[in-house]
């Protein structure tokens, strides 16, 4: 098992992360104080071996077509875009191009270091990493060789492995912050996306209708499962889910938010502040009542203010 460090990029810019908490004491004079037990690591269980990824070193122009090629599969898994050269979209989208060179059916022979596509696989080792994000087939047996080399399913895999997008370190081209050098190419890639998720300042949330059918309320939702109600398209100030629009409620009996047949009123929608998702006709922002993080919990709209609850990024 290699040894795993963090990059101080990545360290300073995943959001959502658990506070630092400091313990201490002070021993009484002449007291003999034992020295503390060093914790174990904990097991990573790494997605990809090679330590250049499977293409190589790109060109800017190869790394730009590699984005293009990634952003998609990763806005739709669930990987949130929060931030410019450093959401965990972009650095999702930026391991992606490292790693395979935006090639689906791309694997890596470990301990031959033989580069070829699928199918098949000849690896003699046993030990391969495959498709997108270069998913080893030893660590990751649960992901079979017809998950890893389809493209989306691929990218769900490795939303998983991220511990719902926030952990990067089981990528190769991570911890050796090759990935650093696409970054523009992948924030360039992300910033013309239109469609993927709208996630929550909590990873692992994303709004969800519960139905596909007019005026059925928007939730909240898990992240990681590359359905059709996670999938929002944004257009011209509406977000669509298929052919319904985000909508703020009608009126009395009508959810706070709901999806409804587009071209109705209440479906204008404005990225507002830092993370927040106003309608443009009541003013007030999504809202998640109380930050539940419930799976199924409608949600709302409320005064637009800088709070987790509130903080809804769009694709």
């Amino acid at each position: 098992m290699r040894v795993v460090s963090e990059s101080p990029i990545v360290r300073l810019v995943i959001a959502g992360a658990a506070g630092l908490v400091l313990a201490g004491g002070v021993a009484a004079a002449g007291a003999s104080v034992p020295a503390p037990a060093t914790p174990s690591a904990p097991a990573v269980h790494p997605a990809s071996l090679a330590p250049d990824g499977a293409a190589g070193r790109l060109t800017a122009a190869e790394a730009l077509q590699a984005a293009q090629a990634c952003a998609p599969y990763a806005a739709a898994a669930g990987w949130a875009n929060n931030g410019q050269y450093g959401g965990n979209l972009v650095i999702a989208v930026a391991v992606c191009v490292a790693e395979s060179g935006g090639q689906p059916t791309i694997y890596y022979c470990d301990g031959t270091g033989k580069v070829a596509h699928y199918p098949p696989v000849d690896c003699p080792t046993g030990s391969y990493d495959r498709g997108l994000w270069q998913i080893n087939s030893k660590y990751h047996p649960e992901v079979t060789d017809s998950c890893a080399f389809r493209a989306q399913c691929n990218a769900d895999a490795a939303y998983q492995i991220s511990d719902q997008g926030t952990d990067f370190a089981p990528w190769t081209v991570y911890d050796t912050d090759l990935y650093a050098q696409y970054l523009g190419a992948a924030q360039a890639a992300v910033s013309s996306l239109t469609a993927g998720v709208i996630s929550a300042a909590v990873f692992g949330v994303c709004a969800v209708p519960e139905q596909q059918a007019p005026g059925a309320a928007v939730a909240v939702g898990k992240c990681g499962s590359h359905v059709a109600a996670q999938q929002w398209t944004v257009a011209n100030g509406t977000v669509r889910n298929g052919t319904l629009c985000l909508a703020a409620g009608a009126g009395s009996g009508q959810p706070a938010v709901s999806v409804s047949a587009c071209g109705g009123a209440g479906q204008t929608w404005t990225a507002y502040g830092a993370g927040q998702l106003r309608n443009d006709g009541t003013g007030t922002c999504l809202d998640d009542p109380g930050g539940s993080q419930t799976p199924g919990t409608a949600l709302r709209l409320a005064n637009c203010a800088p709070a987790r609850a509130k903080t809804w990024w769009l694709p």
